[in-house]
């Protein structure tokens, strides 16, 4: 969903089973991209229930659309890796989301939803609640069948090896780029142990950091992925 720079990944499973990782988010100002933008391209599609809300890390622009879409919808469980409860917005998305059951996930958890397989790959284990940052993002592999999804959330290259040095599978035909195409993720071997056909960055038109990198879209070229 185009929330400009931020991530709200929607995934919708064989059957009618929804899932959505994050929801964008500005950290000022007054206009709510969960409630102005998510919500309604959600409500567009008949959408009245989120079997499972992600939120892959407490960053405003992962974060501060969240607390709407919990309102707004029925929601089935809430998946985070790293509690952030200093930060007023997560607070309030603790509010929205109520009786809402919450897991806390990290490698090794695992779901099937719609003969799809959730795998998360990161963390390593379930962080303590504190000031999450890029690498405690959540990454999750969806397969159905032959063909998977990566979202990586904002991880860098630390995390990036350590994924590799884990040994877990991140053949994926479609990834999600890591921090909005920042040139600190999106190795030559993170690249080469995805192997991605497809590369979908999520970043607003003419932002601060100049995102995606000149060289990483090249690295992404010469890798012969077809970037969205």
């Amino acid at each position: 969903i185009d929330v400009g720079q931020g991530d709200a990944i929607l995934v919708e499973f064989p059957g009618k089973a929804k899932m959505l990782v994050d929801a964008g988010g500005l950290p000022t100002g007054t206009f709510d991209i969960g409630e102005n933008v998510v919500s309604p391209v959600l409500w567009d599609k008949g959408i009245k229930r989120i079997d499972i809300l992600v939120l892959s890390h407490a960053h405003a622009d992962h974060l501060n659309g969240l607390p709407a879409v919990a309102r707004n919808f029925r929601i089935g469980e809430f998946w985070e890796g790293t509690p952030d409860p200093r930060n007023p917005q997560y607070l309030a998305l603790q509010k929205a989301l109520d009786s809402t059951q919450r897991l806390r996930v990290a490698r090794g958890f695992r779901q099937a939803v719609g003969g799809v397989e959730i795998d998360t790959i990161a963390p390593p284990a379930p962080a303590e609640a504190g000031k999450p940052d890029n690498d405690s993002s959540l990454v999750l592999r969806l397969a159905y069948g032959s063909t998977a999804i990566l979202l990586p959330g904002d991880i860098g290259r630390a995390v990036e090896d350590e994924i590799l040095a884990s040994g877990e599978s991140l053949r994926s035909q479609v990834l999600k780029s890591p921090h909005h195409g920042s040139e600190s993720s999106s190795t030559e071997a993170f690249l080469s142990a995805v192997r991605p056909d497809y590369i979908v960055i999520s970043a607003g038109r003419g932002n601060r950091s100049g995102l995606p990198h000149p060289d990483v879209l090249s690295r992404y070229e010469r890798f012969g992925a077809q970037v969205f």
